[in-house]
């Protein structure tokens, strides 16, 4: 498990694409990222801060800023990923593999977020 927020798992750039997308997205809450890629709100924002342009980057964290749609509850962020409300089933189902998340299928390219 990472310990610091910029020391986050490798990720293909799928992945990163998909959090990018994710992250730009007003309606899907930083914790709906951690369910689906396993980093939490600190590595989202250091992984924006290395992908983006710097201009990019500072027009984002403006607009997530104390955004509260960005900072759901667990049960917005299950909601944001078409998941069940009931935790103990899909927890378990995570547990064994089971559960294959959604992966956006728009991608974000950095050249298109001047």
């Amino acid at each position: 498990m990472p310990t610091s927020k910029t020391d986050f798992p490798p990720l293909s750039q799928e992945e990163v694409s998909g959090i990018i997308g994710m992250a730009w997205s007003d309606d899907t809450p930083f914790e709906a990222i951690a369910l689906q890629f396993g980093l939490n709100e600190a590595q989202v924002i250091a992984l924006m801060r290395d992908q983006l342009k710097a201009r990019s980057f500072r027009v984002w964290r403006m607009r997530v800023r104390g955004r509260s749609a960005k900072h759901g509850s667990k049960q917005d962020a299950q909601q944001a990923l078409g998941l069940q409300a009931s935790a103990p089933d899909w927890a378990a189902a995570l547990d064994s593999g089971q559960v294959d998340f959604p992966v956006r299928t728009t991608y974000v390219k950095r050249d298109a977020l001047n």
